[in-house]
C-alpha cells in the first residue's frame, strides 16, 4: 500500500502545512538549537511581533510539531521529536521509491 493510502499513517498533512511557512520553519530551527524557549525569547533578534509568534506557535502546536509547558507565568515551547521523526520517515519512504525508480530508469537507458 502506498504511504498516501495507508490508514495507519499518521495525518502528516498538518505537519507539512505547518512547516510550509518560512517563519514557522525559523521557529523550528530556533527550537532545534535551543530547546524550551518562551515567546519573548523566540522574538529576540527578529522583527516579528509576539502576536505573530503566538499565532505561528498555535499552528505548530496543533500540528503536534511543538509542545508547551507552563512554568509560573511563562510558557516555554519545545519541539516534538516524534512528529518530526514521522515526517522524516515518510519523506525517506518517498525518497527510496524515487531512488529505486531512477535506478531502474538508469539501468534501462544503459
Amino acid at each position: 500500500m502506498t504511504p498516501e493510502h495507508n490508514p495507519a499513517q499518521p495525518d502528516l498533512a498538518a505537519t507539512f502545512a505547518a512547516l510550509g511557512d518560512p517563519r514557522r520553519l525559523a521557529i523550528v530551527a530556533r527550537l532545534q538549537q535551543q530547546d524550551a524557549l518562551s515567546i519573548s525569547a523566540l522574538c529576540e533578534g527578529t522583527d516579528v511581533s509576539r502576536q505573530a509568534i503566538s499565532k505561528h506557535l498555535k499552528t505548530l502546536t496543533e500540528a503536534q510539531v511543538v509542545s508547551s509547558e507552563k512554568t509560573g507565568r511563562e510558557t516555554r515551547f519545545s519541539l516534538e521529536p516524534a512528529r518530526l521523526h514521522e515526517a522524516n520517515a515518510f519523506l525517506n519512504q518517498v525518497a527510496l521509491k524515487w531512488d529505486d525508480t531512477l535506478q531502474r530508469l538508469r539501468s534501462h537507458v544503459e
